[in-house]
């Protein structure tokens, strides 16, 4: 069996295992073994194959993890909507922790006042789904 047969059965075993996992990384890697199946096709040495398939998969990777991470990012600033929102706190339990209704969904708070009371407050930080709320003095 010729290297250009081995590198095309390598880069179909690599997309099948892929489609199992749905990660995209193996793609990367099946593409990259799809062009050192093109190498050896245009009669380069497996030096060369290697060194393409290994360039392309780990170019290929990094793009997708720094789309990832972008990504990311983007999810962080969802969070920053929230930012500056009011919501009602209707009771507080020793520690300082409500539950409260906002958007639709019943989230926990913790209060950032030293001593929380009941009454309209504004969201502070969201971490995880956790709301920092301050109270909002509705006497102005």
């Amino acid at each position: 069996m010729s290297n250009f047969s081995l590198w095309l059965v390598l880069a179909g075993i690599l997309l099948i295992a892929e489609i199992t996992t749905g990660t995209f990384y193996l793609l990367m890697v099946s593409l990259g073994a799809a062009v050192g199946a093109l190498m050896a096709y245009l009669g380069y040495g497996l030096e060369i194959q290697i060194a393409a398939a290994a360039v392309l998969a780990v170019a290929g990777s990094l793009l997708l993890r720094n789309r990832s991470i972008n990504r990311s990012k983007t999810d962080k600033q969802h969070d920053v909507l929230d930012i500056g929102n009011k919501l009602q706190v209707t009771s507080w339990d020793a520690n300082g922790r409500a539950s409260v209704q906002y958007r639709g969904a019943t989230w926990a708070a913790e209060s950032i006042d030293n001593t929380p009371v009941t009454g309209l407050h504004q969201i502070v930080d969201v971490q995880g789904n956790i709301l920092k709320v301050k109270s909002v003095s509705t006497h102005a």
